[in-house]
């Protein structure tokens, strides 16, 4: 039985440092089986210093750029009428951890998870918003784990007033990492015994993110982008940045035989991104428990289509690594001829809009 989801036409929005991406998706039924459709899907580029790291330094002038993919304000789009909105708070200013948090009678409460929760977070928890799920299910154990969210305020309240100012209904604010796990890992599957790593190599920031025991268990941020290959080729070659641009586009991660120190500059990106993933996975192997072996990487982001890259993680970490299929969780078959270099970088737009296709208030996490 499909339920019915209260936010009529509500989407998916995301907002990173250099585009928006809107994703909005209407929900069929085949024999009972729930599939989706794209109902829309568009996307527009953002100046470089409008959003820096995730911090919104320019209010009036994204506002404008929403507004436009909005269909609004002279926009070419067609109006989205629908104001119900999941978006998306960034990467690098938001918190994930799972902890463990006991309980005397074996139900937990919110002051239970917030007197763990603050010997975790990075910042004060009087100046920040804390969410919060229980992974293992209810058992005689007094130990829980639970999945702890949290994001500075002022952060949180800059996006919130962003999306109102262009007057839209955020249902709900969502970290980027539980969005492109929901759009990379293929829904109800058993993965008992193994680890899944999501690999979101993106134009401006990447991540990795480690699914484990049916949960996002850990992320991390990866010094690591499409800006910063681009760079490392426009000071080797001495060259003008488009041009750097396209030399990237063109060879990947290969030797180019009129450029002889295009390869050597990719590469020690490359290797640098190779150290900091076996740091990561050390770090989860050794500070987590009932770990899982990370099995395969699945690669997103802009920057996973780059030719070879995922052959080069494959050589050096010993563990398969391909670009993933962000539409599979839609089950609709048709969309898996959609192009993968237009796809890819819309794995968090789709897992938000597949969060805001169903009701997204089920299995919501406890705001504290």
């Amino acid at each position: 039985m499909l339920l019915r989801n209260p936010f009529s036409g509500a989407f998916g929005l995301d907002i990173g440092d250099l585009s928006i991406k809107l994703v909005q998706l209407t929900p069929s039924a085949f024999y009972e089986r729930q599939y989706f459709k794209i109902k829309e899907l568009r996307s527009t580029s953002l100046p470089p210093g409008l959003i820096v790291n995730g911090e919104i330094q320019q209010p009036e002038l994204v506002r404008k750029k929403l507004l436009y993919v909005l269909g609004k304000d002279g926009s070419s789009f067609k109006p989205i009428h629908s104001s119900w909105v999941v978006a998306n708070l960034p990467e690098q200013k938001t918190f994930l951890k799972l902890i463990d948090v006991e309980s005397a009678d074996n139900t937990l409460t919110s002051v239970d998870v917030a007197y763990q929760a603050k010997k975790h977070l990075p910042f004060e928890l009087e100046d920040a918003y804390l969410d919060w799920q229980v992974i293992t299910p209810t058992d005689s154990s007094t130990k829980k784990q639970v999945l702890i969210g949290a994001v500075p305020k002022i952060t949180a309240d800059a996006y919130t007033y962003l999306l109102e100012s262009a007057g839209l209904n955020p249902v709900t604010l969502e970290t980027e990492s539980v969005a492109v796990a929901r759009s990379m890992i293929t829904a109800n599957k058993d993965y008992a015994g193994q680890a899944r790593a999501i690999l979101d190599l993106g134009g401006t920031r990447s991540s990795l993110i480690v699914y484990d025991n049916n949960s996002v268990q850990f992320s991390a941020t990866l010094n690591f982008s499409g800006e910063i290959v681009t760079a490392a080729i426009e000071q080797a070659l001495k060259i003008e940045r488009s041009q750097a641009d396209d030399l990237k586009i063109k060879n990947g991660l290969k030797y180019d035989t009129q450029n002889h120190k295009y390869l050597t500059a990719v590469s020690g990106i490359a290797e640098n991104l190779i150290n900091e993933l076996k740091t990561a996975l050390l770090f989860y192997k050794e500070h987590f428990n009932n770990t899982n072996a990370v099995s395969r990487i699945t690669l997103c982001g802009g920057m996973a289509n780059w030719e070879n890259i995922d052959n080069f993680i494959s050589r050096q970490l010993k563990i398969t690594a391909h670009p993933g299929h962000p539409w599979k969780n839609l089950r609709n078959k048709k969309l898996y001829d959609y192009d993968k270099n237009k796809s890819l970088p819309l794995a968090c737009a789709i897992g938000l809009a597949l969060k805001a296709a169903q009701n997204p208030l089920q299995n919501n996490n406890h705001e504290i």
